[in-house]
């Protein structure tokens, strides 16, 4: 059984570098769609013939947004998607057109579900990649508006049940430990994300606002007179954070604050120590001291779920630590190889493979531009057939079993890009409307 999985992890690390191949093309785009105006014209007439043909309106919407008529192409896939389409790549299409029309938010939800996107589908990847890009995007804006109206943000903005984990600061000379500040952290952000009570901020925001206020790489920058600022900036009524060191003959020890931001308490931080190759034992104890001295009370399935380790092996554990801190770093290639050293180290290691995934996805679908070339490698535009590569090959692959419907219709836009269309193929029934906030 082994052997088989280490197998399908090889085939799939294999198709990552596939992708990564084909994506390091120029971006070149369709210029003039009348180059295709044969295929547009037989597309037209099948839908003119069959308005709920979907799959002549997603390949016509693809066709437009090649040729940089992003808001017909938008139309299109809109009106697709609207009647039920819910294929990877009729989604994906119609995230990009959003995307180059300035709809981020709207971008963000469609990529969002690419979770939901069978795994060998390369339109899983590319989503990701630009899922994780604008969310960073996204939240870096955040985090510099915020640092903007620093003196206009009020105390009551820290919720008491919002928690931030600030990266564990390494005492120790020997470089081999000092990812292992990242690592933890993501751990202990993990096991707290766990409590229903709790609300974990993450870890990007935090890094964001490190970065802004160019503090990431500082031995020294939070202490008890500094944490109100932070809890403010992000909303925290709690601060988590500390420093660990690797004495002796490879002794841990880790010493945790966890101060309640809101009512000023700082207590001083508690010490654990176990060998080294306990230090997934160790984490639980810190998680499981930092809940009780909120005051919660944890239930059966939460305990279970913080218990839980998610691999045995200190060295694929430092691997993986060692990508989160060169994916902090925008190093993604590099990242990407740390988290595969990790999963031929532990096959099961399910955070790592994860970890790959985004990481690919960032370097195939790292801007919108590399992510439309990349899209065009897997399916080329056929001038003279509407069924391409993916059609014959991978159709299945794509098919999404989404809920995106159920929370998520793209808004009508401006009437001209649809009146423009349907002189060609006559009205078509809008999509419903978002339901209203």
């Amino acid at each position: 059984m082994n052997k088989i999985r280490k197998l399908f992890l090889n085939l799939w690390l294999a198709g990552l570098f596939s992708c990564l191949v084909l994506s390091c093309a120029s971006v070149r785009f369709v210029e003039d769609p009348s180059a295709y105006q044969t295929k547009i014209n037989t597309l037209i007439a099948r839908i003119k013939a069959d308005s709920t043909d979907t799959k002549a309106l997603r390949d016509l919407g693809v066709i437009y947004f090649q040729a940089r008529r992003y808001a017909l192409a938008d139309t299109c896939l809109r009106r697709a998607f609207g009647r039920g389409v819910r294929d990877a790549k009729t989604v994906f299409y119609l995230g990009l057109a959003r995307e180059f029309t300035g709809k981020i938010d709207q971008a963000l939800l469609l990529y969002g579900n690419y979770k939901n996107v069978a795994r060998l589908s390369p339109y899983r990847r590319l989503m990701a990649g630009r899922y994780h890009q604008l969310t960073l995007d996204v939240t870096r804006q955040e985090v510099r508006a915020l640092l903007v109206q620093e003196q206009q943000l009020r105390e009551d903005r820290m919720a008491p049940s919002a928690v931030a984990v600030f990266p564990l600061r390494y005492l120790g000379r020997n470089k081999k430990f000092a990812p292992l500040g990242k690592g933890l952290s993501e751990l202990i952000i993990g096991d707290l994300g766990q409590v229903r009570a709790l609300k974990l901020l993450e870890r990007i925001r935090l890094q964001a606002l490190l970065d802004e206020m160019a503090l990431a790489s500082k031995s020294e920058f939070f202490d008890q007179s500094t944490a109100p600022r932070y809890g403010k900036l992000l909303g925290a009524g709690r601060i988590v954070a500390g420093a660990y060191n690797v004495v002796g003959k490879e002794q841990l020890r880790i010493d945790v604050q966890s101060w309640d931001i809101i009512n000023r308490n700082f207590p001083a931080a508690a010490t654990e120590a176990e060998a080294l190759q306990n230090i997934f034992r160790l984490e639980k104890t810190i998680v499981f001291n930092v809940i009780a001295d909120i005051g919660i009370e944890l239930t059966q399935e939460e305990r279970e779920k913080i218990q839980f380790i998610p691999t045995q092996n200190l060295q694929a554990f430092l691997a993986y630590s060692r990508g989160l801190e060169e994916e902090d770093a925008g190093r993604f290639d590099a990242a990407a190889n740390f988290y595969q050293q990790a999963i031929k180290l532990d096959p099961n290691f399910g955070a790592a493979l994860t970890k790959t995934e985004i990481a690919q996805g960032m370097i195939v679908a790292g801007s919108k531009e590399k992510a439309a070339t990349a899209a065009q490698k897997i399916d080329p535009l056929d001038a003279e057939s509407s069924t391409t590569q993916s059609d014959l090959v991978s159709e299945r692959l794509q098919n999404l079993s989404l809920n995106t419907g159920s929370n998520f219709v793209p808004g009508q836009d401006s009437r001209k890009p649809a009146e423009e269309l349907n002189k060609a193929y006559g009205d078509l029934r809008q999509p419903p409307s978002p339901p209203r906030q």
